[in-house]
């Protein structure tokens, strides 16, 4: 269910950059998140949950849904399309996706029995150098001589994410009960029309910019985030934030696909080998963290979540 996630969020900024210069920000905002509540009501519905239920949360899960969706929505999708160049605009797709550098951070000190290891830290080290060396290009030509603000949203953007998932983590007993995008998503979606009444900016939408928000609102939101809120209720949190570590990679990967479609990129990047090397430490840091114990124990994982995982097994 993660690494299902995971491969459908790879394809979410390269959407919505797409998306929005044909609409704008705010009715992206809007149509995206409605198609993916829809979305969200019919999958919760075909594996048996009554769509009242899904919006009846406790006050803190409703202050979790604005986080994870309303404030990471916006920052995102505002971010992605004030960025003054494709340059740039990767620069704050890269900035969003430290999320999972910070699902794991955030996990260590709020997620209970959760704590670092040696080889956890050796991960995070591993998929930071990653991160780092393949995105290097992009970050530099995104920060020269351009406005801070879509980059900064950016980071917003990864630092709501990153939170909204370790706290799913730590909340992981109210997942049997109660879900978070749905509520999430519509009201996301509401303040995107407010966004648009506001600015008075609606424009008619062509058959490919309609398949898009179709795509982007069933795939990377509908089905991506409900297996990732499932995922996160069944594995530990630093397990599946390091594994999302491969998402800025094949994310950026995408963006230059869309640039080089769209004629915004005649020729293949000069530091493509740094992609491949940055991808393969990427890949090092997640078979590091995957690989099992000689107990047969997740490396990495939470002790809280072990412990969970055996009461399951004795009941």
């Amino acid at each position: 269910m993660g690494l299902a996630a995971i491969l459908a969020f790879a394809t979410a900024a390269s959407s919505v950059l797409w998306i929005g210069r044909q609409v704008g920000a705010w009715q992206c905002m809007t149509l995206s998140c409605l198609v993916a509540c829809v979305g969200q009501v019919a999958l919760y519905w075909m594996l048996g949950r009554k769509p009242r239920t899904l919006f009846v949360l406790p006050p803190r899960l409703w202050a979790l849904a604005v986080l994870g969706f309303v404030f990471y929505q916006s920052f995102f999708i505002i971010g992605m399309l004030t960025a003054r160049s494709d340059a740039q605009a990767v620069g704050v797709g890269l900035m969003n996706y430290l999320w999972p550098i910070l699902t794991v951070a955030f996990s260590i000190f709020l997620v209970p029995g959760t704590r670092m290891s040696a080889r956890l830290a050796l991960a995070l080290v591993l998929a930071l150098i990653g991160l780092a060396l393949a995105n290097s290009h992009e970050i530099a030509q995104a920060g020269s001589g351009s406005a801070v603000l879509p980059i900064l949203l950016g980071g917003m953007a990864g630092i709501c994410w990153g939170l909204y998932s370790a706290l799913v983590a730590r909340w992981r007993g109210w997942g049997q009960r109660y879900a978070t995008a749905p509520a999430g998503l519509l009201m996301a979606s509401a303040v995107g029309a407010v966004g648009c009444l506001l600015t008075g900016e609606w424009h008619p939408i062509d058959t490919r910019t309609l398949l898009a928000i179709l795509y982007v609102g069933l795939i990377p939101n509908a089905a991506g985030y409900m297996l990732w809120e499932l995922a996160l209720h069944r594995a530990p949190a630093t397990t599946l934030g390091l594994m999302a570590s491969a998402t800025p990679v094949l994310s950026t990967l995408c963006l230059l696909g869309l640039f080089a479609l769209t004629g915004k990129s005649p020729s293949m990047p000069a530091h493509w080998a740094n992609l491949l090397v940055g991808a393969a430490l990427v890949a090092g840091a997640v078979l590091l963290v995957s690989i099992k114990s000689a107990a047969g124990r997740p490396l990495g994982g939470s002790a809280g979540y072990k412990q969970q995982q055996r009461k399951k097994d004795t009941a």
